[in-house]
């Protein structure tokens, strides 16, 4: 709108100038204004008329191109990223799909190589956003001197890149951008006065001519092949047939996990926890199963990544949640000894960043009937450091009486630092890797470590992954007795369990003799009549947590 004003501004000009010498030729007409000062006056009347219209001209031009210049400056920043100036991620999409028909019409190879800097979170927490922003521009350089005049290189996203090859006559010439690039990261970056040396994964994907794929399927390729090259460290992988099946089976997964929670596919199986020391179960692991109508009993490794990425998971963690809590009631109800046993189960990494957690935690509790002291919510040691501030959450949650774990310690990124901002934490769960392999003296000396930090804090510690007598001998040296692990028993599907046999102490020296104690015989309720068995609408305030009102 302000351009069009501008654009009218020298045809105001003219036609000031035109009104104001046809003005003086009309007083020349009717008042017969002949002598020297009324043509004085006509002549200058004209003059200044012509001059308007020459400013007016001079305007109309300046402003049609300082108007030009503001839309090309416009389209321009629609198009590219502010840090670095490369091609943003819309306008690569865009420039992907003309670069594909291109190599159709040329018939030529084409080439997506996407980036990943292995470094970057380490350089951009130690040193500073400045000095992480620093270190993408000098990226950004970098890649669009080493590659060739007619590759496009855009920034995707966070330390995320994309460089599309054009007008390749072969896939070894992608390969070759590949590894160029890859060369030209061995030179260290210069970061506030120092050297750092920055790494980068690359993942490649090559259409061929006769390649079917559109953009997003490419960069989709490419990143796949990406995480393949981060995890063998192996600078840059390419996209293969294997991917491309898991690729597919993943989107199939994807698919069939949204039918699942509308159809009540996935059920939750239950893991003992022994204490060993007094002979008697502890407590269950509540995990989640999927019973598909097509591949069987799925276990969690094989779709919870999809149902992260997608969203899914704080769907699928209330789900647990419910059913979990509402055995554990129904167990309370058949069984006396079932009432001091503890239900844990895990919490999903988008559980913990919605401040509402708290308030479905304790609808949950009040719906099943389930005492607080008996549910235990166990957070991954990596989810819990890096989203410090969720701690509030928790803290919350631990308000309503709940208990509270950290499950795989020792793997993560967690130091005493940040140990001591875990007060509202109740129990670690020593990672199985450290289990697995106690004749290790560093695994020793962790374990010992973290049974003598969990005594300072006044925390409990459970060993996870326990296989062996043995092993259930050296964890007892440590001052570890509650384990859990196949010695005692696979997770069981909750109908499995005889509240009869299960909850009472038992006799005997080693824990074998507890897993043949465990054995079930006579079956309880399924997971479907236990959370069928608890549903109602409740009709009256639900707890909260104090410190939330």
């Amino acid at each position: 709108m302000q351009g069009n004003r501008l654009l009218l501004s020298p045809g105001i000009v003219l036609a000031g100038g035109i009104v104001a010498a046809t003005a003086w030729l009309v007083a020349l007409l009717f008042f017969d204004i002949t002598d020297e000062t009324g043509l004085i006056l006509a002549g200058a009347s004209g003059a200044i008329g012509g001059l308007g219209g020459m400013i007016g001209a001079l305007w109309q031009n300046y402003t049609t191109r300082h108007t030009q210049e503001y839309i090309a400056q416009q389209e321009h920043q629609a198009k590219h990223d502010p840090l670095t100036g490369l091609f943003n991620r819309n306008a690569l999409f865009s420039e992907l799909e003309t670069s594909i028909a291109r190599a159709k019409q040329t018939d030529t190879v084409l080439g997506v190589l996407f980036l990943d800097l292995d470094r970057f979170k380490v350089i951009n927490d130690s040193m500073g956003h400045e000095a992480g922003d620093d270190l993408l521009r000098i990226v950004a350089e970098r890649l669009e001197g080493t590659v060739r005049g007619g590759d496009l290189v855009a920034r995707f996203g966070g330390d995320e890149f994309v460089v599309v090859c054009r007008d390749l006559l072969s896939e070894q010439s992608v390969l070759a951008v590949a590894k160029q690039i890859l060369k030209s990261f061995t030179e260290p970056v210069s970061l506030y006065g120092g050297a750092q040396v920055i790494s980068t994964s690359i993942g490649v994907a090559i259409a061929r001519p006769d390649d079917t794929r559109r953009s997003d399927d490419l960069v989709r390729d490419a990143d796949a092949a990406m995480y393949k090259a981060k995890k063998a460290k192996s600078g840059y992988a390419v996209f293969d047939e294997v991917q491309r099946l898991q690729v597919i089976d993943r989107l199939d997964i994807e698919r069939d996990l949204v039918q699942a929670l509308e159809q009540e596919q996935l059920v939750v199986f239950y893991q003992p926890l022994i204490d060993v020391k007094a002979k008697r179960l502890y407590g269950f692991e509540a995990l989640v199963r999927w019973n598909h109508p097509t591949r069987g009993l799925i276990g969690p490794g094989d779709f919870l990544g999809v149902a992260e990425e997608t969203g899914m998971m704080a769907k699928i963690g209330e789900l647990v949640l419910r059913e979990a809590c509402a055995q554990a009631a129904v167990w309370n109800h058949l069984s006396p000894d079932a009432q001091g046993v503890k239900m844990g189960v895990n919490i999903a990494e988008q559980q913990l960043l919605d401040g509402n957690f708290p308030y479905l935690v304790a609808d949950v509790l009040e719906w099943s009937g389930l005492p607080a002291e008996q549910l235990v919510l166990e957070i991954t040691e990596n989810v819990i450091v890096d989203h410090l501030a969720g701690l509030s959450v928790l803290r919350d949650i631990r308000e309503l009486g709940v208990s509270l774990a950290i499950d795989d310690f020792g793997t993560g990124q967690s130091s005493l630092s940040y140990i001591k901002q875990f007060d509202m934490v109740s129990t670690l769960k020593v990672d199985k890797t450290f289990v697995d392999d106690m004749s290790s003296g560093v695994n020793r000396a962790i374990i010992e470590a973290v049974v003598a930090m969990a005594r300072a804090l006044d925390m409990q510690v459970v060993a996870e992954g326990v296989e062996s007598e043995h092993q259930v001998k050296e964890l007892l040296d440590f001052g570890v007795h509650i384990m859990q692990g196949y010695l005692f028993n696979k997770p069981v599907a909750g109908e499995t369990i005889d509240p009869a046999s299960w909850f009472s102490a038992r006799e005997g020296e080693l824990a074998i003799e507890v897993s043949e104690a465990l054995d079930p015989t006579t079956p309880g309720l399924s997971s479907t009549e236990v959370s069928r068995a608890f549903t109602r609408t409740l009709d009256h305030t639900r707890a909260r947590p104090k410190r939330m009102g």
